[in-house]
């Protein structure tokens, strides 16, 4: 493990348009794993700002800085946006939950000052596989039961926000994230005693 010589953003700072940064989440890190995910930043960004059911901040992110992100990049925009199949694209589920988890590992540490040592996995609301079943339906049957409050953390909440619920998960003492970005795209982080390896040769889309 690499010493931490600074510090980076948990969601990155590209997540929040200039004049809405304030208080931004910041952890520990090395100089390797603070530049390593710049490109899947501003990849999942761009998806995450798309989604059908966000507010009216993030088609205002959209047309701003992910708009001349794209404009400067087209190698990004088409990848991006490569594969669709009637109204929906589909994307690079793994690059999606890689930076996921990244960003769940430095919530949670933000929050406890402790590592995160379980395996989170993330679970989507507004994901479908090609028969048009969200992907938390398929993978989290029970999603229904879990509480929500309507209390959530976060100083950009139109941007970002978060939610931690302790108890027992998988029978031993641990803690449920909910993340919801730019007001409708919903991830819900569970920990498990594993890994969770999908098969990655399918990939995730979204209705558009």
């Amino acid at each position: 493990m690499e010493p931490a010589t600074s510090v980076e953003h948990v969601p990155a700072k590209c997540f929040f348009p200039k004049g809405h940064r304030v208080n931004l989440i910041t952890v520990p890190s090395c100089s390797v794993h603070n530049n390593d995910t710049a490109k899947d930043d501003e990849y999942v960004r761009g998806i995450l700002v798309c989604s059908s059911r966000n507010n009216q901040v993030a088609l205002g992110h959209w047309k701003g800085d992910v708009r001349r992100t794209f404009m400067h990049s087209p190698k990004l925009f088409l990848k991006t946006f490569k594969t669709q199949i009637g109204n929906s694209f589909f994307h690079d589920r793994q690059r999606i939950d890689n930076l996921m988890i990244k960003i769940a590992y430095g919530v949670y540490f933000h929050t406890y000052k402790m590592c995160w040592h379980s395996y989170p996995s993330p679970y989507y609301k507004q994901f479908f596989d090609e028969y048009g079943k969200t992907d938390i339906e398929l993978r989290l049957p029970n999603h229904s039961s879990l509480p929500e409050w309507h209390i959530y953390v976060g100083e950009n909440q139109s941007f970002f926000k978060y939610q931690f619920f302790d108890g027992t998960v998988n029978g031993k003492t641990d803690c449920i994230l909910r993340m919801v970005f730019y007001g409708g795209f919903e991830v819900i982080i569970v920990p498990h005693d594993e890994k969770v390896n999908l098969p990655y040769d399918c990939q995730s889309g979204e209705p558009k």
